[in-house]
């Protein structure tokens, strides 16, 4: 199998890997990576930006040590001449996919990257088909963000003929660091809103309301749509192969389960088989179709649904991280602790400081709060 026009031999663009606790989905990447066909990986530029286990804010252990090893062991394995980079604590997942965007295109000092996540299996073709995607879109590369190679799962086509279309996922990418600059550039006030909890506590009504800043919105908050959002805004089009050459494994993660996993149709997922793949473009039309019809669709989200769906969150749910009042840290105290009479000292700490959500969290660590729960 080949990619018509794609010169055989070893990339030299680095590749980065992402990774947390899941060493069998990192080793099902690492080994797909090593298979490629057409164009291979040169090992001593693949990069695993491994998470660490526990929030340095809360102390919340996100991961076993063990698995996190683990998948150390696993890449090194696969990749001796490869550079392991992991992180002293747990970033969470937006901020890990930071840092390792930000040693490429910043330490390292390269103008384009692919970047994959640990739960995409790559088919032979993968790099060939990101090489491709590279190498057509350079004339016009200003007007592109992302570009992959990952096919749509609801509706697989065989190729041989391989056409444009809207990237959804960003599993396993390029990206230049022109476009990555732009993009950060927008994401200040994301970045801010984001960081004020741990990842996986993000608050999605906060978040939300960030978007009234912007002249697009969708539904959800995370890294994914936070970039998406962006390049939309800066009419940086995704560009995504309507043939896949590669398949989704992460049927257990942060934000899939296997009945979303099923449901989604990413059980069924395959690279598309053929002799030879003849790209339809990308061509510059291209990217300036896809760049409008996503700028349209979000911007048409912002302006008819972020303020009825903020309202349907509002209507059920108080911000956990508003400040606590006296009255708020008293009816704690009664609610989880059974005393009427809250400390001075506690008082003084707390009140007009403190978020509802801290404030909880310390009082489920102290003493007083294990004896009222026999816990």
């Amino acid at each position: 199998m080949r990619i018509v026009g794609v010169e055989p031999g070893v990339t030299r663009v680095p590749l980065v890997i992402f990774s947390f606790d899941r060493p069998e989905y990192l080793e099902r990447l690492g080994r797909g990576l090593l298979a490629q066909t057409q164009v291979r990986v040169d090992p001593s530029r693949v990069y695993l930006m491994q998470d660490g286990a526990v929030s340095p804010r809360t102390g919340t252990r996100y991961g076993r040590p063990v698995m996190l090893r683990r998948s150390v062991e696993v890449f090194r394995s696969l990749f001796p001449e490869g550079t392991v980079l992991p992180a002293d604590h747990n970033l969470g997942i937006a901020d890990n996919i930071l840092r390792g965007q930000h040693h490429i295109f910043e330490t390292l000092d390269e103008e384009v990257a692919y970047f994959f996540e640990d739960d995409l299996e790559p088919g032979p073709l993968y790099l060939a088909a990101l090489e491709a995607l590279r190498l057509r879109t350079e004339p016009f590369s200003d007007a592109v963000g992302y570009f992959a190679a990952l096919g749509d799962q609801r509706k697989p086509l065989p190729g041989p003929e391989v056409r444009m279309t809207q990237l959804e996922h960003n599993w396993g990418f390029g990206l230049r660091r022109a476009a990555w600059r732009r993009i950060q550039a927008f994401l200040p006030s994301w970045w801010e809103e984001v960081r004020r909890t741990d990842y996986r506590a993000k608050n999605q009504a906060r978040l939300l309301k960030v978007y009234r800043g912007w002249d697009v919105a969708f539904k959800g908050v995370g890294q994914d749509t936070a970039t998406s959002l962006a390049c939309a805004s800066l009419q940086l089009a995704r560009i995504n192969t309507d043939v896949s050459f590669a398949r989704y494994i992460g049927e257990q993660g942060e934000n899939s389960t296997p009945e979303v996993f099923r449901r989604r149709a990413f059980d069924t997922m395959r690279w598309a088989e053929a002799k030879a793949f003849t790209m339809i473009g990308p061509t510059e039309e291209d990217a300036q179709r896809i760049a409008r019809r996503d700028h349209g669709f979000y911007q048409g989200f912002r302006r008819s649904n972020l303020e009825p769906l903020l309202d349907r969150i509002e209507a059920v749910q108080v911000d956990p991280d508003r400040i606590a009042t006296e009255e708020d840290i008293a009816a704690l105290w009664l609610l989880m602790l059974d005393r009427r009479i809250v400390p001075p000292p506690i008082l003084r700490r707390h009140a007009n400081r403190t978020t509802m959500r801290d404030l909880r969290r310390e009082i489920v660590r102290m003493r007083d709060f294990q004896r009222a729960t026999g816990s």
